[in-house]
């Protein structure tokens, strides 16, 4: 999601990058944070992966990679497939998490059916999706959100995939697809009430998608059909206006909570 103009915090982050220290920088503004009880939620799903040999990282919506470098640089050696449903973001993708282990990259969206779907290409592509833009995106960030082409992609049910792909093991899944997160916890239902460890995702606010999950939808899916609990709501971001745009919220196992005291 775009967010908007650069802000110091943005500038000092990329100066570290450049200068290698991404990974020392990151490790103690987490810790920082942690301590003064503030949740973070690749902290947390870290803590989830760290001491199993059954986890696998997977990223739906892995755009160029960064969120996957995040998760392993604090969880380490981490079995990882990301999906993103445009080559052009898996090549950069594949440059930027390279001899980090063994990470898999597909080219396919993730949602409810199995087949090809129409995808909506943003001027900022960060913001695009399965889901038009609707009157929320185009007030908060009409630049951002301006359509500039419609493509026909491959889109993949999750329990189609892992059926075939990871019949077994555990899973930490985390879910960036601007709205259509409904859609890809309806087509990994099985999958994440049986082989789930934990579901990481964004939830939109303001009517920012046609058809968009609500809150109230996706705890009814995650909670009631897939037996997961809500574990931590994270800060909001928010547009020029001050208004809250999206959350992200993080659903784990009710055994794994433990592991989280």
């Amino acid at each position: 999601m775009a967010t908007g103009p650069l802000t110091p915090g943005y500038v000092v982050r990329r100066c570290l990058a450049a200068l290698g220290l991404r990974k020392q920088a990151r490790r103690v503004r987490d810790g920082l944070l942690t301590s003064l009880g503030c949740p973070q939620a690749y902290v947390e799903m870290a803590r989830l992966a760290k001491g199993r040999r059954d986890v696998t990282y997977i990223d739906i919506g892995c755009h160029h990679g960064a969120t996957v470098q995040r998760f392993l640089d604090i969880a380490g050696a981490v079995p990882v497939v990301g999906f993103d449903p445009c080559e052009s973001n898996l090549e950069i993708a594949r440059q930027v998490v390279r001899s980090r282990g063994p990470v898999t990259f597909i080219r396919a969206a993730v949602a409810d059916e199995d087949g090809s779907r129409e995808f909506f290409s943003n001027a900022n592509e960060q913001t695009s999706s399965l889901l038009p833009n609707a009157a929320g995106n185009l007030r908060s960030f009409p630049q951002d959100t301006q359509t500039v082409m419609t493509t026909e992609v491959d889109v993949v049910r999750l329990d189609t995939w892992a059926a075939a792909q990871m019949p077994c093991g555990r899973a930490i899944v985390k879910c960036d697809t601007q709205g259509a997160e409904a859609q890809v916890v309806r087509g990994a239902l099985r999958f994440l009430r049986d082989q789930a460890i934990a579901f990481y995702g964004e939830v939109m606010l303001d009517g920012m998608y046609e058809g968009q999950a609500s809150f109230q939808e996706l705890r009814d899916l995650l909670e009631g059909d897939c037996g997961l609990v809500l574990r931590n709501i994270y800060p909001c971001l928010h547009d020029r206006e001050g208004r809250a745009v999206q959350f992200d919220a993080l659903w784990v196992q009710p055994q794994a909570l433990s592991a989280l005291r």
